[in-house]
């Protein structure tokens, strides 16, 4: 979250740049549209005319996290062919954000499950043998529950591998 934040400010910050530098020159960029819908317009010969540093600040933050997060509603929208440039990069970069994100959640969920996964395969291996050599019901139930003790205390792990990879580097 801290990431994608810091990633919004900055564009934020480019995103103004960028309104900041073509408003002299091009009246239609987003800079204008807010000083439009504020009704603080931009007076030439007063340099402090204009919305606010906060009004543009929170304007370009809102636009940047729309953008980031495709929502997009566009009230605050692209003019000028470079505001539509970077905005089409912002778009770029939050698709990959967003596959960044979604995919390292699939890893963390698919390693939770993995372990359960190979339980299973283990236990259905044991009740395979249990069938194909017709072990007797006794038996049968003490091997299943010995199988069920050794995974819940190992988790799985080969534990003469271990010790062996222990005595080797020793």
């Amino acid at each position: 979250m801290c990431t994608f934040v810091l990633i919004a400010h900055w564009l934020a910050c480019i995103w103004y740049a960028i309104g900041h530098v073509e408003r002299p020159y091009m009246k239609t960029g987003w800079l204008d549209n807010l000083a439009d819908q504020l009704g603080k317009y931009y007076n030439d010969s007063d340099a402090n005319s204009g919305p606010s540093i906060k009004d543009m600040y929170v304007t370009a933050l809102y636009f940047t996290f729309s953008s980031l997060t495709s929502v997009g509603f566009g009230n605050v929208s692209p003019n000028t062919n470079s505001e539509k440039i970077f905005s089409i990069c912002v778009m770029l970069i939050g698709s990959l954000m967003y596959a960044s994100i979604f995919g390292n959640v699939s890893a963390i969920i698919q390693r939770l499950y993995s372990g359960t996964t190979r339980y299973h395969t283990q236990l259905l291996r044991v009740k395979e043998f249990i069938r194909f050599h017709q072990i007797p019901p006794g038996l049968r139930q003490r091997l299943e529950e010995y199988f069920q003790h050794a995974w819940s205390y190992t988790n799985g792990i080969d534990m003469n591998a271990v010790r062996d990879v222990h005595l080797n580097t020793t």
